[in-house]
């Protein structure tokens, strides 16, 4: 398997260019198209046939959860990823039923995204790579669909999703911030904007650099770690 070819259907482009940027780092991406509704979804997905499918819930022309069933209903071969603010037990429990890979619950962390997309690959890879399987084969097809490897390395005093809107600031940008920009861009008390910063500096996300200005006390600024972004 060369990589693979992924259609991100997502109504709000900064939202699906956001997606599209972090998942061309990783190794197992080939394409990516985008569409922002569910009509654009049925052409791309007709025409190029792509391998995985990061689907949105609320779409302008209808609902991802039944366009789900209606690509059940028609066969659809490749992967879907359903990514959604829609938490209720009722849609999970369809999207499960309809045989979606995983279900990402917005804001996405990319760590989790990454994850899920590299869990795929391998599961296409060993369809894509054997006629028939051994009981051993068919055991490492459905551990594929097991998360139990993912384990949050945040300290306590760390929120994932916290974690995330902070990180998101440096991932498309090379823009250097300090701890009181972060608190009023996110809604963050200065500290805590600190707490976060300091967090993704010990964990060589960011880079930290002392900035000394020629009025006031010198300043603690953060830009991101351009080798450790690039893994």
């Amino acid at each position: 398997m060369n990589g693979l070819n992924i259609l991100i259907v997502e109504d709000e482009t900064p939202l699906a260019e956001m997606y599209a940027e972090l998942i061309k780092q990783s190794k197992v991406c080939r394409q990516i198209w985008l569409a922002g509704n569910i009509q654009q979804a049925k052409m791309i997905i007709e025409r190029l046939k792509p391998d995985l499918i990061l689907l949105d819930n609320y779409l302008p022309d209808g609902k991802g959860i039944e366009f789900l069933d209606e690509l059940a209903s028609q066969k659809f071969l490749g992967g879907i990823i359903f990514i959604t603010a829609a938490s209720d037990m009722k849609t999970v429990s369809e999207a499960v039923r309809l045989g979606v890979f995983d279900y990402l619950i917005k804001p996405v962390a990319y760590e989790r995204l990454e994850h899920s997309l590299n869990r795929y690959a391998h599961l296409k890879r060993i369809i894509d790579e054997h006629h028939y399987v051994t009981q051993r084969q068919i055991d490492d097809i459905f551990n594929t669909f097991s998360r139990s490897e993912l384990k949050s390395s945040c300290p306590i005093g760390i929120d994932d999703i916290t974690l995330d809107k902070v990180k998101q600031f440096f991932v498309s940008s090379d823009t250097a911030y300090t701890a009181e920009q972060i608190a009023q861009s996110t809604g963050l008390s200065r500290t805590t904007a600190r707490r976060y910063l300091e967090f993704c500096s010990t964990e060589g996300f960011l880079l930290a650099e002392i900035v000394y200005g020629k009025v006031g006390r010198p300043q603690r600024i953060y830009h991101r770690n351009e080798q450790k972004i690039d893994k």
